[in-house]
């Protein structure tokens, strides 16, 4: 078959990648003027496979009038009153408690251990640079209920296959001395030794290239695609800024594009963007090893090579792809709090923020659309890089 694939992100070329080795052809089209930008470029670098719970939870419903008064500092919702988004929002709270949390939580960890598998196929046949490190990844808890609480999840992530560890304060501190130094009082930690991090956009560019030299992907970069072509009741092509290109099947993986493509084939996606804000700045010896969330801030940092990322915050705010200058000052002084010593903060990046595109469930869109011709690899919302592998070798299965 002849597939174009939309999109140049870390989910279009992962897809690309399966799907040329499947054997069909494929051309990859991104509309930026090169592959990994969006939100590939600055995410968290965190590769966290046993930690995919989606934002929809039950503690997220608690705080939910401190949410909607601006009292959270992690979560913001400022959303727009159009329909679409109301009625998201809506699907978004039901998926917050009782059974529909838990099964997305199995959806979830199902496609991560898919995923994890997939990413060492992928390194076993191309060899990318993309500072990845395989460190584990450890969450951090304030007290010791909250870690109690964190030791009953992950006896059900066991019950899924994931290696998981609940460490005291002090086993916390032989994993990594960097946590001496730690700006926030922690009880203990939660430690996935198979987790790993590495630079999604590097990752990105790389795969990019090697689909259009080795493997003889067409690639098309600053190309737009304006509307999906349909005909005899199917989609069977795009058009594009200056042709239309014709195809058996078309892939939308390209983030919070893909229900604007969509709709111009009448189909309407429940997907809203998600933004998050990170920070990138040369590390100093004192910069933990291993990948750390501290759960109570609800932030993350990541070690990419010589460099030290911290991310946070999840707003809904609309389809702005600003940065908000408050937001970027948070999390600067937030990282500076917290880790003063492991970065030069002085010589960090401007901040960055990204628009996640995120389902009500927070389980991605995957497989056929319902539209005969048209398939689907969107809604990733935070968990894009970890999840990208597996959602792509599933999708490329699903197409045969």
């Amino acid at each position: 078959m002849r597939i174009i694939v939309i999109g140049g992100g870390v989910i279009g070329v992962t897809s690309a990648y399966w799907l040329r080795l499947a054997g069909h052809e494929v051309v990859l089209v991104e509309q930026e003027v090169e592959a990994g930008r969006g939100v590939s470029a600055g995410n968290g670098g965190q590769l966290s496979y046993a930690y995919v719970e989606p934002l929809a939870g039950p503690d997220l419903w608690t705080k939910f009038p401190a949410i909607l008064l601006g009292l959270d500092s992690a979560v913001r919702m400022r959303p727009d009153l159009s329909f679409d988004s109301i009625r998201w929002g809506l699907s978004f709270l039901r998926h917050c408690v009782g059974a529909r949390q838990s099964e997305s939580l199995k959806d979830l960890l199902l496609l991560a251990s898919e995923s994890r598998r997939a990413l060492a196929e992928l390194l076993n046949d191309a060899p990318l640079q993309f500072d990845y490190a395989a460190a584990g990844k450890l969450i951090l808890y304030r007290d010791a209920k909250a870690l109690d609480s964190a030791g009953r999840l992950a006896e059900i992530k066991r019950q899924h296959g994931f290696r998981i560890e609940v460490l005291d304060r002090a086993r916390c501190l032989a994993l990594d001395p960097a946590l001496a130094r730690y700006g926030n009082p922690f009880a203990g930690g939660v430690h996935a030794p198979e987790d790993a991090a590495g630079d999604c956009a590097q990752f990105t560019r790389a795969l990019y290239a090697h689909l259009r030299d080795a493997m003889g992907v067409e690639t098309r970069s600053s190309t737009r695609v304006t509307h999906l072509k349909a005909a005899n009741g199917r989609v069977a092509g795009v058009a594009l800024d200056t042709e239309e290109a014709l195809a058996d099947a078309v892939v939308l993986a390209n983030g919070i594009d893909a229900p604007r493509l969509a709709a111009t084939v009448g189909l309407r996606l429940p997907i809203e963007p998600v933004k998050g804000y990170s920070i990138t700045a040369p590390a100093r010896p004192e910069a933990p090893v291993v990948s750390l969330t501290d759960r109570s801030e609800k932030i993350v940092f990541a070690h990419l090579g010589h460099r030290l990322r911290a991310a946070a915050f999840a707003d809904l705010d609309g389809w702005s792809p600003a940065v908000n200058p408050k937001r970027a000052e948070q999390l600067l002084a937030l990282a500076r709090r917290l880790f003063p010593l492991a970065a030069d903060w002085s010589q960090a990046d401007p901040v960055w923020a990204g628009q996640r595109p995120m389902t009500p469930s927070g389980v991605p869109l995957i497989g056929a659309s319902g539209v005969p011709g048209l398939y689907l690899n969107a809604g990733h919302g935070g968990l894009g890089w970890t999840l990208a592998c597996g959602a792509a070798k599933r999708l490329a299965g699903m197409i045969g």
